[in-house]
């Protein structure tokens, strides 16, 4: 792979996952409804200040999003990694539903998080 292509497949992924938070974090916050929302985070077990979790966690996948496109570099991604193994933990121990969804709502983190090993390993290589 030529240098230019390696250069536009960063990008791609560089904006596909910044799109990804961005639209998660305002779906949830503007379109999805909050009550169903809360009511799997009770399920998980996070029954004391559910609201405000739910508010930090619209709030982390923003940041997400912002620093994709504002400041990449391999500790974002890498943190990134350790977010979505840790939503996909969560959502696969108490939410055992979503593992067996038409539309794969946890198996899409499996190419999520080989793109974001493939941007910091980018991002590290380019020093």
């Amino acid at each position: 792979m030529t240098p230019a292509k390696l250069q536009g497949l960063y990008w791609a992924m560089r904006l596909g996952m910044a799109f990804i938070w961005l639209w998660t974090a305002f779906v949830s916050w503007y379109l999805y409804p909050h009550a169903e929302s809360l009511a799997w985070l009770r399920r998980s077990g996070i029954t004391l200040h559910t609201e405000h979790v739910f508010a930090a966690s619209c709030l982390a996948d923003l940041a997400m999003g912002i620093a994709s496109l504002l400041h990449a570099r391999p500790l974002l991604w890498w943190t990134q990694c350790a977010l979505v193994a840790c939503y996909t933990l969560v959502i696969a121990v108490f939410l055992p539903e979503f593992l067996i969804h038409p539309f794969g709502p946890l198996t899409k983190n499996i190419p999520l998080v080989a793109g974001l090993v493939f941007l910091a390993l980018y991002e590290k290589s380019r020093g």
